[in-house]
């Protein structure tokens, strides 16, 4: 009986490795930038080196396997990563790379240890599916919101991947055809108007065009300071442009998620990432949203919640995906 599974969660900024535990909990863990401009030989190197360390903080031969979450569209049965909007604008064959990386270095902790990858989003859902929701829950929708926006799809227990491994992509949904340019080549993609930087980017607009805010004060001045914490701040001490941001991120989330109630009737909704850490500001004009445009047994039966693993979910969700593809390991 294996009692640990490593998990790692790659992101645009930072990369998280931890020796996760089979219920969900963290023995041992490992945050690192990411700086993608080093490229992605350098960064998987660096990952099986912090892989190495964590599984050192525990029995090596308790450790069932190695679950891996990166943003972008990923063709999770080869492990690869086909396209990432915002880390690599090109194909890179993710799994095979780390599998050279653990051979060359030779290390008999980490060599043999089945090797499972899968999209960020789908890996976040999966970790909201087993921790944050009651055992009963068979369908769900996970958001994470963070410098791009993310979807994961739980079907009767499953995530469901489509049909070449790339549903769940929420954050591309069009919300206007004749929107911004997305980074994904596209335009008006629900990421230009939820994402981090794009709550920011119009801020800054509004401020540039005169509206007055308590957010110069909080940066100093310095509004290339300026963060989704510096505008979750500012709307807890009132601040009314601060509020209208939030309550319109949370709207254009809404009209979005309101189709996809329509369509999957799912029974939770889970918000992950830094941008959920925006809680009912975000949160409750959503909700409102969803409400008056889903149909309305759809609307009353999902509730709508934000994950009590915060910028753990990641991680301990791609731990556990492990457990999901190999549960006689556990």
């Amino acid at each position: 009986m294996k009692k640990y599974s490593v998990g790692i969660d790659i992101g645009g900024t930072n990369i998280a490795v931890a020796l996760v535990t089979a219920d969900g909990k963290i023995k041992s863990k490992i945050k690192f930038p990411t700086k993608i401009n080093r490229g992605e030989e350098i960064i998987i190197d660096e990952i099986v080196w912090k892989v190495s360390r964590v599984v050192r903080s525990g029995p090596v031969k308790s450790v069932a396997g190695i679950g891996r979450g990166a943003a972008g569209f990923i063709y999770y049965e080869e492990g690869t990563i086909k396209f990432s909007p915002n880390m690599f604008h090109r194909e890179v064959p993710f799994v095979s790379m780390m599998n050279e990386k653990i051979r060359s270095r030779g290390d008999k902790r980490l060599l043999g240890l089945p090797l499972y990858f899968d999209n960020d989003a789908n890996v976040a859902a999966w970790g909201a599916y087993q921790m944050d929701v009651p055992k009963t829950v068979e369908n769900l929708i996970c958001v994470t919101l963070g410098t791009g926006v993310g979807g994961g799809i739980i079907i009767d227990g499953k995530i469901y991947h489509g049909a070449d491994g790339y549903a769940g992509e929420i954050g591309h949904i069009i919300l206007n055809p004749d929107g911004p340019k997305c980074n994904c080549g596209n335009y008006g993609c629900m990421e230009k108007y939820v994402g981090a930087g794009s709550i920011v980017e119009r801020t800054l607009r509004e401020i540039k065009r005169g509206r007055r805010s308590m957010i110069e004060k909080l940066v100093n001045g310095r509004l290339e300071d300026m963060t989704t914490k510096t505008l979750y701040d500012a709307a807890k001490r009132g601040d009314e442009l601060a509020n209208e941001m939030w309550k319109n991120t949370g709207r254009c989330l809404g009209i979005s998620l309101a189709g996809i109630v329509n369509l999957l009737n799912p029974e939770f909704i889970v918000l992950a990432g830094g941008v959920a850490k925006a809680g009912d500001l975000i949160l409750s004009p959503m909700r409102r949203t969803i409400k008056e445009h889903a149909n309305t047994y759809a609307a009353k039966a999902v509730r709508c919640i934000i994950s009590k693993l915060g910028d753990n979910l990641g991680v301990v969700g791609a731990a556990l995906l492990v457990r999901q593809k190999d549960a006689k390991s556990f």
